[in-house]
């Protein structure tokens, strides 16, 4: 089942709250504030820092504040900073991976899922994420209880 990470997860708590303030916050002090493990957060905060999504200061005064704005900051680059490229299947980037690739019946169909979610995810900002700008995802439960839609 596709889903995504701790450390995803804990990535985004981490960038709200550094969306939230314009101060340099170190990695111990935003993890103290949700109960995140201090080491776990710093590691993550480095990823995203050598993504660009983040500049980090050393020093007494030091900490890490948001590198880019939000609007600019898409679900796609914030899933490779911390999980790598991301592929449905092996198949997506070698074809060869596969004996079965020549004759498999879900190749192709599995190459357009593939780069719609990534399309998806590419569109997907993190000011949409975290409902801070004026396209914020709000989302209801469909009639048939099964989908979500945009409210």
């Amino acid at each position: 089942m596709m889903k995504l990470s701790k450390k995803i997860d804990y990535g985004l708590i981490l960038l709200r709250d550094l969306c939230s303030g314009h101060e340099a916050m170190s990695a111990r002090e935003i993890a103290g504030r949700y109960g995140l493990p201090a080491a776990m957060a710093a590691n993550i905060l480095k990823q995203l820092a050598s993504a660009g999504i983040l500049q980090s200061t050393r020093g007494a005064q030091g900490g890490y504040i948001m590198a880019l704005h939000p609007a600019r900051v898409s679900m796609a680059q914030i899933v490779e900073a911390l999980e790598g490229p991301f592929n449905l299947v092996d198949c997506v980037e070698d074809d060869s991976c596969c004996r079965f690739t020549p004759v498999c019946p879900t190749h192709d169909p599995l190459q357009v899922v593939h780069r719609r979610f990534k399309d998806f995810m590419a569109g997907l900002t993190l000011e949409e994420i975290l409902g801070m700008g004026p396209h914020t995802l709000l989302f209801q439960m469909s009639k048939n209880e099964n989908t979500y839609l945009p409210r």
